[in-house]
């Protein structure tokens, strides 16, 4: 019986609130642990190089680069400028991209934002008040979504959507078997 009265007085003791310090350290720990973080690149901030990141990306500055972010969030903020190719789990642009964005769950480009390049997402969304110029690839089963989010992204893409992007891909690919058919039996005509 006297030891369940002598715990409320106990916290006034030395050895007992020396105890209780690392029990709320832990406490305070846990959650920040379970919390997701989030890297900033600030407005006054330029990057001429490629980012890697395992954590959500809010872009306020100047990037030139590769960003990859495969499992996580790109959020370009509305005075952030990015030149260079995007690969995320989920892309949200509210500045200037100059690159392909390829994005395995979602894009969505705000209003007042302005991208120029190949958006290759399976769900996107353009608000009113954006501008876009360049190609989309909606298809869920996109080879690109294998070959970036299961290893490296491939090196010749970024010259692949530029060159391609305004070009439309499935009339170029239905073309090619005829012609190719077309060109075969003329070679075999004498």
């Amino acid at each position: 019986m006297f030891s369940k009265t002598k715990p409320p007085t106990a916290p006034h003791s030395t050895t007992d609130a020396q105890q209780e310090i690392p029990q709320t350290e832990e406490t305070i720990s846990l959650p920040k642990a379970s919390r997701q973080s989030t890297s900033v690149i600030g407005s006054n901030t330029q990057v001429h190089g490629d980012i890697n990141s395992d954590e959500d990306i809010t872009i306020e500055g100047q990037i030139t680069g590769v960003v990859t972010c495969k499992q996580h969030t790109v959020t370009l903020g509305k005075n952030g400028s990015l030149s260079g190719d995007v690969y995320a789990h989920t892309l949200r642009v509210s500045g200037s991209v100059d690159g392909n964005l390829v994005a395995l769950h979602k894009i969505t480009v705000h209003d007042g934002a302005h991208v120029t390049g190949t958006l290759t997402t399976p769900c996107l969304v353009l608000e009113d008040g954006s501008v876009f110029h360049g190609s989309i690839d909606m298809n869920p089963d996109n080879d690109i979504f294998n070959s970036v989010f299961s290893s490296q992204p491939p090196k010749d893409f970024n010259s692949k959507g530029k060159n391609e992007s305004s070009k439309p891909q499935g009339p170029q690919k239905a073309s090619f078997p005829a012609d190719d058919a077309a060109n075969s039996k003329e070679t075999d005509t004498p």
